[in-house]
């Protein structure tokens, strides 16, 4: 009898331990075999898009969300535009494959973050392009100064330096303007022009990698 208790006890005994190591392998789906219950409910932040420092590809980056398995990107041609699924990534980086014949092309970029039950909302907008930088955009210049032009423009993002190019008729070849082929700020003061004078002028954005195509002009006057 004492022998039969005794290998009851040993049997009790083995279950248990096969129990619990099929609860170690199997981590957590044992104990919530449902998974997740809703979807994420943040989006991403720091959300980054690679400025120029790839020839042929833009990177996305994010942080991870609390509850997500993957993360979906999706891309449009300017801020507001039509949002389109570039892919899904279980990765916090996602590398838009978009070709040499695109650099200098701006795009914008959000992420949202997903799991089997579904996805959390965008994050915001992100811009970001390949290889040297798009034309600076909303180029301006002045005609109330006496004394000076002033010309500026929309920072242009990665973007190190700017040239300003300048000419009397749109329509021909623009030059720099003494001593606008190196301006690191998003404007220029251009005391060179003659006075009572009409200018057009174009900008270039510039990094280490090279420089943009001319801006549309913007007219000016001393």
């Amino acid at each position: 009898m004492r022998g039969k208790t005794r290998k009851l006890v040993w049997n009790v005994v083995s279950l248990l331990a096969l129990l619990t190591a099929g609860i170690v392998l199997a981590g957590c789906d044992l104990l919530n075999p449902i998974g997740p219950t809703q979807p994420p409910d943040l989006a991403p932040t720091g959300v980054t898009a690679s400025t120029g420092q790839f020839e042929d590809q833009v990177r996305i980056t994010w942080l991870p969300v609390e509850r997500a398995t993957s993360y979906r990107v999706f891309r449009a041609p300017t801020r507001d535009g039509d949002y389109q699924l570039l892919g899904s990534e279980s990765s916090l980086v996602y590398t838009d494959q978009v070709g040499t014949e695109n650099q200098g092309r701006l795009y914008w970029y959000k992420v949202e973050a997903c799991n089997s039950v579904g996805c959390g909302p965008h994050s915001v907008a992100v811009s970001g392009y390949a290889g040297y930088p798009p034309a600076p955009t909303n180029v301006r210049a002045s005609t109330t100064y006496g004394d000076k032009i002033v010309v500026s423009w929309d920072p242009v993002p990665g973007a190190t330096y700017y040239q300003v190019y300048r000419e009397r008729n749109p329509d021909q070849g623009f030059t720099i303007v003494p001593g606008g082929d190196n301006v690191v700020s998003a404007s220029f003061d251009d005391t060179t022009a003659t006075p009572g004078t009409w200018y057009w002028y174009r900008v270039k954005a510039c990094h280490a990698n090279g420089c943009s195509a001319l801006s549309q002009p913007a007219s000016g006057r001393r």
